[in-house]
């Protein structure tokens, strides 16, 4: 998962408030471990978050989705009442301004879409080759890119 900048300047920010400088013997090293929280600060106050992996992700997701659930629209063979709930839920992503919060959203929408066929499978095998097995590759695709982007 990749950390928000904020979250992650944050986190910095208590541990060395929480954790190092209340082990720290020497003035000096206090004085620099101060220091060194306000630059952070600073940091996180004068910078912007880069969105464009996150971006990518949500195109990439939103690609796997949208296909996904036009071919089970397509199968005549496929009859699932949760089509439409996927669809609506996949429409109002459109409003969400906040990359992460859409990331988020489309990642959940996407995980829904997983449960929904795996309960299919159970009354039909043929879904799990048809469809899940394919939305796992893609799946894993993603993830590959979201690894390579925290590494």
């Amino acid at each position: 998962m990749m950390f928000d900048k904020s979250f992650t300047l944050k986190t910095a920010n208590d541990v060395i408030k929480d954790v190092i400088i209340p082990n720290l013997t020497s003035g000096m090293a206090k004085e620099q471990a101060i220091a060194l929280l306000s630059v952070l600060k600073n940091v996180d106050t004068n910078t912007i978050e880069n969105t464009k992996p996150k971006e990518q992700l949500i195109t990439l997701i939103n690609q796997t989705v949208e296909e996904f659930l036009q071919a089970i629209r397509s199968d005549s063979s496929s009859a699932f009442n949760w089509v439409e709930e996927l669809d609506s839920a996949l429409e109002e992503t459109v409003f969400i301004e906040d990359v992460t919060e859409n990331w988020k959203q489309l990642n959940e929408i996407q995980c829904r879409l997983l449960r929904f066929l795996y309960k299919e499978n159970a009354a039909n095998r043929a879904i799990e080759s048809k469809y899940i097995f394919p939305l796992r590759k893609r799946i894993r695709e993603q993830l590959t890119i979201e690894m390579a982007l925290v590494r």
